[in-house]
């Protein structure tokens, strides 16, 4: 019994860590200016669209930008786990 509530706090302790890790990472697509610019949380941190731009372009090139800021995510996303220590054993836990 006090060996999973151990292995509990050990396992909230490391997604704290890895929480920490992944707010710290950013990652930003462009298409044709438009800068979209996501947190490692995919939370949208900054959208840069230049004063230039045809407003019948703007949502295409806005999905553009997202979608590739997502993509170059999910690898920065990856290796800063592997980097925080990975994902935490959940098996003693029946998961």
């Amino acid at each position: 019994m006090f060996n999973k509530i151990k292995a509990l706090k050990d396992v909230r302790s490391q997604a704290k860590v890895i929480e920490k890790a992944l707010e710290a990472v950013l990652s930003t697509g462009t298409s044709r200016g438009v800068e979209v610019t996501l947190n490692g949380k995919q939370e949208v941190q900054s959208i840069v669209i230049p004063p230039e731009m045809d407003r019948g372009e703007i949502a295409e090139h806005m999905k553009r930008a997202f979608n590739e800021a997502v993509k170059d995510l999910q690898k920065k996303v990856q290796q800063a786990m592997k980097d925080a220590g990975g994902m935490p054993d959940l098996s003693q836990f029946g998961l």
